[in-house]
């Protein structure tokens, strides 16, 4: 390809942008930061966020926190999310002069590895809570009888998930100019069930929908995500009563900030990302850096509370990375020491003693709906039962009508086509303010039972 003819491909990919130039060029931030500069912060926070999360994969991976080996796949995989966006935005920049989130085909494929690494956290801890129910004698779930589903065959089905839409994306970055001027080419999907419900949607709707809207798939992958951090942290907040490492809850309340960070990016997909909530984007990376340091320091604590060395590498000379056979044979031991005492109704406590805490979580006083704090969490609880094939249909089902009521609800109101930062701050900070509640409430329950055993 000649230099003119690469140079013509970029105007028309510059004319094919889904956000006219005049949008951009009639934003004003509020705060008087420009949209680089933005872009340089956003960049930044992003990138140091790494380094907290690196920690927190370091003391979560101490054999001594015993965390589930497919949920710490889970939290390893988000490492395939971070890298595999990189190019996708790139990629974004280059051919069509804007963002990724502007780049629907892009932006799907790119967000699913996230909702990979999320379903992985989530079948790991279900994995985990049976195994240990059944090293506590309580059998688990199998005791009444219902079907679990191998643990290897879903992960081996989200593996695949996983790499169909790496391949995908790759497929797509080769072959994007076919896709972004399918439309011009007279390419029509209205036999699609996205269409048929975008059709139903116009008895309801009084805006017409923006050309950068998400898709139907990609607000799914979206809401999927949130939804399953909440089910994970329910999961480990069970898990920390049933192992009897009770600092596994600080984990819970580590995740709160990664939390509101996912709540960020999708308001920002609320208001068609507009460019003038830069300063939301913004706020996503801060709180991703928060939320990786919290998860760090709440790994740290279980690690500490496990009895595993805490120091970090360069404190003994990285020789924690080459742990000999001798020492990993007295850790194993050692888990196997603090296994037994919890299957004797022990638990440890922060420092890594025997706590006042039953292992079984006999004692544990959840939340429920009557109190008025029933939460997307709870449904960690509310579908114990069901498989993992089951629960994964549950969620996609439930993401599915979620997505469908925020695509095209949104279309019935005037606050998405007037982007608000006060508003966007308010969804932000406002539902994790509920979920900080909820948790504060569990914990205080769970601390009024405890004195009430002693």
């Amino acid at each position: 390809m000649d230099r003119s003819s690469f140079g013509s491909s970029r105007r028309d990919a510059a004319v094919a942008r889904a956000v006219p130039p005049e949008a951009i060029a009639a934003a004003v931030d509020p705060f008087g930061v420009s949209a680089e500069q933005w872009e340089l912060i956003e960049g930044n926070l992003f990138g140091a966020s790494l380094f907290p999360y690196l920690a927190f994969l370091y003391y979560l991976g101490k054999p001594e926190v015993q965390m589930p080996p497919r949920a710490l796949f889970g939290f390893k995989f988000l490492l395939a999310f971070v890298f595999g966006t990189i190019p996708c935005a790139i990629f974004a920049k280059l051919r069509y002069d804007d963002i990724l989130a502007n780049v629907d085909w892009l932006h799907g494929p790119a967000e699913s590895l996230l909702t990979i690494t999320n379903l992985f956290i989530v079948v790991g801890m279900r994995e985990g809570l049976r195994e240990a129910r059944r090293d506590d004698g309580g059998g688990g779930g199998d005791r009444e009888g219902k079907k679990t589903v191998d643990g290897s065959s879903v992960g081996g089905a989200l593996l695949g998930w996983s790499a169909f839409a790496a391949t995908a994306a790759l497929a797509s970055v080769v072959a994007g100019a076919g896709v972004a001027y399918a439309s011009e080419a007279g390419t029509s999907a209205s036999t699609s069930t996205a269409s048929l419900l975008s059709e139903v949607s116009l008895l309801f709707r009084t805006h017409a929908e923006p050309a950068n809207a998400l898709s139907l798939p990609t607000w799914i992958i979206h809401v999927s995500s949130l939804i399953e951090w909440l089910v994970a942290m329910g999961l480990i907040w069970e898990y920390a009563d049933v192992s009897g490492n009770q600092a596994y809850k600080g984990l819970t309340w580590g995740m709160v900030p990664c939390h509101a960070s996912g709540i960020a990016a999708c308001t920002f997909h609320v208001f068609y990302n507009a460019p003038v909530l830069s300063a939301v984007v913004a706020t996503q990376a801060g709180l991703t850096v928060v939320g990786n340091a919290t998860c760090a320091f709440a790994a740290y604590r279980m690690a500490k509370a496990a009895g595993a060395n805490v120091a970090m590498p360069w404190e003994e000379g990285f020789e924690g990375f080459f742990v000999s056979k001798r020492d990993d044979a007295k850790s194993r031991r050692d888990v196997a020491e603090k296994s037994s005492g919890v299957a004797r109704g022990e638990a440890f406590d922060e420092t890594g003693e025997p706590g006042l805490f039953a292992g079984a979580s006999a004692w544990r006083a959840k939340t429920t709906m009557s109190d008025g704090l029933f939460g997307w969490e709870d449904l960690s609880t509310a579908w114990s039962r069901d498989s993992d094939a089951v629960l994964i249909a549950k969620l996609f089902v439930v993401s599915t009508g979620v997505s469908a009521a925020v695509k095209w609800g949104s279309l019935g109101v005037d606050f998405p086509f007037e982007p608000s930062v006060s508003l966007a701050f308010f969804m932000i900070f406002a539902p994790t303010a509920l979920n900080v509640l909820k948790w504060n409430q569990i914990s205080a329950d769970e601390r009024a039972e405890r004195e009430s055993t002693r």
